[in-house]
């Protein structure tokens, strides 16, 4: 049965996978408490402890402890628009899982995650500017990955 809310449209957010990141075995996950709305591939930096395990998050600056932000992400319905991951994003002031990152660690992310002109070879800065670098953070984009519904970029951590 169709209704409305399968005509709904949305802002398209970034997806993002953690293909080889050494969080995952031996490293730090963080619970962020969002400062703004974040997409999933978000580079972040963690800022002040909140209470329990929760910090802030932050805009990643050159020193600080860098963190991809990877919630997984879930609906509330069944509902075909809202469950869509490209729909997917967290909220300000919403706790977010965030992995810490390491130079050789490998992430891939949707093109909806990047600005400027992606491609093999291209550095990525923390903002998710390919072409750009400068800001503490430095991704090199080693592989474009074709996916049904669009274009993913495979991104090696070459420096923090």
């Amino acid at each position: 049965m169709a209704n409305v809310y399968d005509l709904a449209t949305g802002a398209v957010h970034a997806v993002c996978e953690s293909s080889r990141l050494k969080a995952t075995k031996t490293g730090h996950i963080y619970d962020l408490k969002c400062h703004k709305d974040l997409d999933n591939g978000a580079i972040v930096g963690v800022g002040a402890h909140v209470e329990g395990q929760v910090f802030n998050s932050k805009d990643y600056a050159d020193g600080d402890i860098a963190c991809l932000v990877l919630t997984v992400p879930f609906a509330y319905n069944g509902n075909k628009y809202k469950s869509e991951e490209k729909f997917f994003y967290n909220a300000a002031g919403e706790i977010a899982r965030a992995y810490e990152l390491h130079v050789g660690d490998i992430y891939t992310i949707s093109e909806a995650g990047l600005t400027g002109s992606p491609a093999v070879g291209a550095h990525v800065n923390a903002a998710g500017v390919a072409g750009s670098a400068g800001d503490g953070f430095d991704g090199e984009i080693i592989e474009e990955v074709a996916y049904s519904n669009g274009m993913a970029y495979r991104i090696m951590v070459k420096a923090l």
